[in-house]
């Protein structure tokens, strides 16, 4: 959520979703492609029990990482695969 502070700029804020177990498996790493993006990016998919609400642009905590939800995989099975990015500042 983006709120507007006082002086014309805004505060980004998350909430939490809940918690599921996932499998994290590498999905490889490739090079950012804009000037504000990192040099190097790690992939990975997440395959969790479905859920109806997981949309991209959602991040995931893992640990003491933070995963970008790029990308959703539901093939009608009883999980789905979230395809995510690392995010580092």
């Amino acid at each position: 959520m983006r709120a507007s502070d006082a002086i014309g700029g805004g505060a980004l804020s998350w909430s939490n979703a809940g918690d599921v177990w996932a499998r994290v498996e590498p999905a490889g790493a490739g090079r950012g492609v804009g000037f504000d993006t990192a040099p190097a990016v790690s992939r990975y998919r997440l395959a969790i029990n479905r859920r109806e609400d997981v949309r991209a642009g959602w991040r995931v905590l893992w640990g003491a990482r933070v995963l970008r939800i790029v990308g959703v995989r539901d093939e009608g099975a009883a999980r789905i695969d979230l395809i995510c990015e690392e995010e580092t500042l």
